[in-house]
């Protein structure tokens, strides 16, 4: 299941990439009809990715708590958990109110009722968020992943990861 988001928020990075060069290329109205079908299917996979994100940390909590219910190390496992989301939540939460904003504002920048260099510097701060939020996602999966491996050794049944 890691592997699956981080290749959706991966896939995000790219569109993302692909979403601001064609902004910076806008000549025509064509242009931007196809930076906005970009930044549609690009806010679409980011948001997406970074909400599952969100959920994994939480689904792989409540599993652990589960599996682990008269464990002497439950609490250790159980804090291990909490400072995962801890560690994801903020940056993925950040990264999905830029993405947002960057797209809802871009449509004024359309109308001209918003400046194009607001929609660009929130282009920048989701691009930073959003890659900031990748970085720790991939630190606390696979920290996640480890953690689930050990409460399978010591409750005996494999927790799903994949």
């Amino acid at each position: 299941m890691a592997l699956a988001l981080l290749t959706s928020s991966l896939m995000g990075a790219i569109s993302l990439v692909i979403t601001i060069a064609l902004g910076f290329a806008v000549d025509s109205r064509a242009d931007v009809n196809q930076h906005f079908l970009f930044a549609l299917f690009t806010t679409f996979v980011i948001v997406l990715a970074q909400c599952m994100s969100i959920f994994y940390f939480i689904g792989t909590a409540k599993q652990v708590k589960d599996l682990m219910v008269d464990h002497p190390r439950r609490e250790e496992f159980v804090r291990r958990t909490r400072t995962f989301k801890a560690g994801v939540f903020p940056a993925a939460s950040w990264s999905i109110i830029f993405t947002m904003a960057v797209f809802i504002i871009g449509a004024g920048v359309d109308t001209r009722v918003v400046p194009v260099w607001i929609h660009t510097a929130l282009g920048a701060l989701a691009l930073v968020t959003f890659v900031y939020a990748l970085l720790r996602e991939i630190q606390y999966m696979s920290r996640n992943n480890i953690l689930l491996d050990e409460v399978a050794g010591l409750v005996g049944s494999a927790p799903e990861t994949e």
